[in-house]
């Protein structure tokens, strides 16, 4: 395993961050963000610590099988029941207001 040298979250890198990011955090905030980041960097190296040799690569969180039942033929509704729950309806076919001009 590397021995990798982890990036320390400093001022300057929040100031320039900052910058790209179009923020102007106050001293407070930047101190805030500085401790933060630096503990989400931690968590990082945590995980990066843990042995995953013997772990299979997750690929999917779920596990992708076909889940399509069999087509089934089954009865309808009657079309002319449904048109006639319509308020307007002419030749079979649904009246609606026109939307195009």
């Amino acid at each position: 395993m590397e021995n990798k040298t982890s990036p320390v979250i400093d001022k300057e890198l929040v100031e320039r961050v900052a910058v790209l990011a179009r923020l102007k955090p106050d001293a407070s905030e930047q101190q805030a963000l500085i401790a933060e980041l630096n503990q989400i960097l931690g968590h990082f190296q945590q995980l990066e610590a843990l042995d995953t040799s013997s772990v299979d690569p997750a690929y999917h969180p779920q596990q992708l099988e076909n889940v399509l039942r069999e087509d089934q033929i089954k009865p309808s509704f009657d079309r002319d029941d449904l048109v006639n729950l319509s308020a307007k309806h002419k030749d079979g076919c649904l009246m609606v207001p026109r939307t195009v001009e």
